[in-house]
């Protein structure tokens, strides 16, 4: 059972759940499957998993963060590229704020886009079938709900199998006014959404690891009998066990105030802050770990580390999030220090700053 250590909420699904998410994606990792984020996405549909979180009334499933949680690392720790975060987590609640149909099945991805119309490094551009873009308007937000198709995609180069692009609305489009506060609370649902994929793939980094250092033979032994490699697995463990917990106490934080609580900004911060400095050493040591087979295409270790380098730096840099809590403990000064470690800081604007660098505002 996993608990948060304040409010002792479980962040554990059903066994039987999990065991549903686990069959399924083995069925789509190892070195023998070529990804196909369109088998995948089918493949969730059909057992209710692709729309995890929208309303039942709207034809989803109803669940909440902890479900989706599960599913995200579960995805990422296979390293199963498919846009569920998209689809479920980020265009559902905006086509809802906005009183947009919620009911397709189909895919989506989401577009912030910039003064002059085009929006850029948008994760599946080109890929999903919908695109729910939005743009400032006076006074606040609006958003309109395309066909892949009806827009203009750039495909941009990536470092991951994850496809990115810019994507510009030309034309006359029906776009709705939506709240400032749903859009705002897109950015820290996405930035969560990503800290949590990349713990799930630092967890399989680690189980990745594991399995080469015991399997894997050096002067007449296992990799795993020499200190210097179990240093390096070991490092990976720690960092991914801190990551877990500061992202966990996040994803408490949705539970039970929806990311708009007084302290919601700063556990998000701190989450992506560990998670982004976590990611480094376990990058670098499973890939010093496996050697010169780990490079290779043919190895799935880069399924797991070049979507987790490309999710650390969508939704804010770690220097973005990083400067929004050097600035909260400069103002709370050497008083505010130990109380900021301990219960935490209100960081206010962090929403606010990423759309408007965004959008150019």
């Amino acid at each position: 059972m996993t608990t948060s250590n304040t409010t002792d909420i479980d962040l554990s699904v059903d066994p039987d759940l999990q065991n549903l998410m686990d069959d399924l994606v083995s069925g789509f990792s190892g070195p023998d499957v070529e990804p196909d984020p369109d088998a995948v996405w089918a493949t969730l549909t059909e057992v209710g998993l692709a729309r995890l979180t929208a309303p039942e009334e709207s034809g989803g499933s109803g669940a909440g963060w902890t479900e989706a949680a599960a599913l995200l690392r579960t995805l990422a720790a296979a390293g199963v590229a498919v846009p569920f975060a998209e689809t479920d987590l980020l265009a559902g609640p905006l086509r809802r704020a906005a009183g947009l149909d919620d009911s397709s099945g189909q895919t989506a991805t989401v577009a912030v886009l910039g003064s002059d119309g085009t929006a850029h490094r948008v994760p599946w551009a080109g890929a999903t079938a919908t695109v729910l873009c939005v743009r400032r308007a006076s006074g606040g937000y609006e958003v309109a709900d395309l066909a892949t198709d009806h827009l203009v995609v750039v495909e941009s180069e990536g470092i991951s199998a994850v496809p990115t692009g810019s994507v510009t609305a030309d034309g006359d489009h029906p776009w709705a006014p939506i709240p400032v506060s749903a859009v705002q609370a897109h950015v820290l649902r996405g930035a969560l959404a990503r800290a949590l994929q990349c713990v799930g793939a630092m967890d399989g980094m680690l189980t990745s690891s594991i399995a080469h250092t015991t399997e894997r033979n050096q002067f007449g032994r296992a990799l795993a009998k020499f200190q210097s490699v179990q240093n390096l697995v070991v490092d990976i463990a720690a960092e991914s066990v801190l990551s877990r917990a500061a992202v966990d106490t996040a994803l408490v934080d949705a539970l039970t105030d929806d990311l708009a609580g007084g302290l919601s900004g700063f556990r998000v911060a701190v989450a992506r802050s560990v998670v982004s400095q976590a990611l480094a050493v376990a990058v670098r040591n499973a890939h010093q770990i496996h050697g010169a087979i780990g490079t290779t295409h043919e190895h799935t270790l880069h399924r797991l580390t070049l979507p987790a380098l490309q999710w650390r730096s969508e939704f804010g840099s770690a220097a973005f999030w990083e400067g929004f809590l050097g600035r909260a403990a400069v103002t709370g000064g050497m008083d505010g220090a130990w109380p900021m470690i301990v219960e935490g800081a209100p960081v206010d604007g962090i929403p606010s700053a990423w759309l408007d660098a965004v959008t150019g505002a």
